[in-house]
């Protein structure tokens, strides 16, 4: 290639991380991959790790299978401008300690790093201003004026806040189901549902399994799928839980859209637990009158949008 041909674009959360290849248009040429990438979840070598894996296995799908190191396999792609969006990206230092690493891969001379939430408000607002909301592995919430004045709400990790993500209904089923064994609870069908989904036969085994080093919180937050198949069948303990993960989840809308003032703001909405009863209770516990409701299911495509503004910004009156 002669000159820089493509885009590149990572999302990466705290299950997985998607890297996409796309050329300058934005059309998709190769996906790949990788593990979990939350900077503060498993750590800055492996989200670099996970990130390198993703990204091979996007650009194997360009290049061919002859890709070998990192380095030279991006140089030889000349890409033009890339985006990171990654969760865990929470703080100034956060974003200067990714964008070391990537300039030192020379993996593009034009790039950005953001957090996750970036992504769904640029996939999921007509303007690009409005409110995202995320819930999967954690959660977070991201509002931005039209003026540009922005917020962030919740995104504090598993041990003091993501209220409302997938971890967080796994711990509130837990607590529920080990009051259930106990007596202290009625749950009785939530309690079996945990250790059917771990294979455990006692409920004592839970105090090992959870609290083994090695459990990671995306395993944990694994749960959440099952509390939400089981309130979607109308199961009263598990439509409790649920019910108070959408009330905490539309408190950071409303926080955001109140702080900052906005009007019938767009609602951008990502993750891969906003849907079904979730996505319902959480519509009908928000207290703030919004505009257009659109779930983001594959947040990558925002990051396409904001590396193709990269490419108009080093452009004098480009349009995207």
């Amino acid at each position: 290639m002669s000159a820089p041909e493509l885009l590149l674009v990572v999302d990466g959360g705290g299950t997985k991380t998607q890297a996409i290849v796309t050329d300058l248009a934005g059309t998709v040429l190769g996906r790949g991959l990788g593990p979990s990438s939350n900077l503060h979840n498993v750590g800055f070598d492996e989200t670099c790790r996970a990130v390198t894996v993703a990204i091979e296995g996007a650009l194997t799908h360009v290049l061919g299978p002859g890709l070998r190191a990192p380095g030279p396999g991006w140089r030889s792609a000349r890409i033009a401008a890339a985006c990171f969006g990654l969760s865990g990206v929470d703080a100034p230092e956060d974003e200067a300690q990714v964008s070391r690493w990537v300039r030192e891969q020379e993996v593009a001379a034009r790039f950005m790093v953001v957090n996750d939430a970036e992504l769904v408000l640029a996939g999921g607002t007509p303007d690009g201003w409005g409110v995202a909301l995320i819930s999967g592995t954690g959660s977070v919430c991201l509002g931005r004026s039209p003026e540009g004045r922005t917020m962030r709400v919740g995104g504090w990790g598993p041990l003091m806040g993501d209220e409302g993500s997938g971890y967080d209904i796994a711990v509130r089923a837990l607590r529920l189901a080990t009051q259930a064994a106990d007596g202290r609870a009625q749950a009785p069908t939530l309690l079996q549902a945990v250790l059917q989904h771990w294979s455990l036969p006692d409920p004592a085994l839970l105090i090992r399994y959870v609290h083994d080093p090695a459990r990671t919180p995306a395993e944990v937050a694994g749960l959440a799928t099952v509390v939400l198949a089981l309130a979607a069948k109308g199961d009263a303990a598990a439509r409790g839980v649920v019910d108070d993960a959408a009330r905490e989840l539309a408190r950071h809308v409303d926080t955001v859209v109140c702080t900052l003032r906005l009007q019938r703001a767009p609602l951008a909405i990502g993750g891969g637990l906003l849907g079904g009863h979730l996505r319902r209770a959480l519509l009908a516990a928000l207290r703030s009158e919004l505009g257009p409701v659109k779930y983001v299911s594959d947040p990558s495509q925002g990051a396409v949008v904001l590396a193709r503004q990269l490419l108009v910004r080093a452009i004098p009156g480009g349009e995207a």
